[in-house]
């Protein structure tokens, strides 16, 4: 991890404070997964898992490709785990009428349950996140990273800079 020299913030050069700001982003982010991870583990389930899981309770029927844009990740990685959650009887995978190229994606009955459980400790580690921060303040959050993420889906759209 980075160690940032000791100045006050009110002090710090623009560059500096902003590094700073996205260094607490990402420290955040790494605990939170960590903790995710940590409590996930206990119930037997893997990050990637629970990811798939919540995704298809949220939204049965996806296709794989869709679920690999959700879970931000290449549709390959998906399908060897979508085959692991098969043999565990957790995923159904089913032809689509339309397409019969396409699966559609939805949970069985053990899978909507280890899903449910998954998701409490997924809300259990936002709560505590969340803890007394109040509503105002987590939308100026959700406002500034929903900005910082257009601005970064803009720079991955138009590619690497050129000079």
């Amino acid at each position: 991890m980075t160690v940032l020299p000791r100045s006050s913030p009110a002090s710090a050069p623009a560059d500096d404070t902003a590094t700073r700001s996205w260094l607490s982003v990402v420290r955040a982010y790494h605990l939170c997964s960590e903790l995710i991870a940590a409590r996930l583990a206990a119930a037997g389930v893997k990050t990637s898992e629970h990811e798939i899981l919540v995704n298809l309770r949220r939204q049965p029927g996806l296709s794989q490709q869709a679920l690999a844009a959700r879970c931000f990740t290449a549709k390959s990685h998906i399908s060897g785990l979508l085959g692991d959650l098969e043999s565990r009887g957790w995923i159904n995978r089913q032809p689509d009428p339309a397409d019969g190229r396409v699966k559609r994606l939805s949970l069985t009955d053990s899978g909507a349950e280890v899903a449910a459980r998954t998701a409490a400790i997924q809300a259990e580690v936002v709560a505590l996140m969340t803890k007394g921060t109040d509503q105002e303040e987590l939308l100026q959050v959700m406002r500034a990273m929903t900005e910082v993420s257009r601005r970064l889906e803009a720079a991955l759209q138009r590619g690497p800079l050129t000079e």
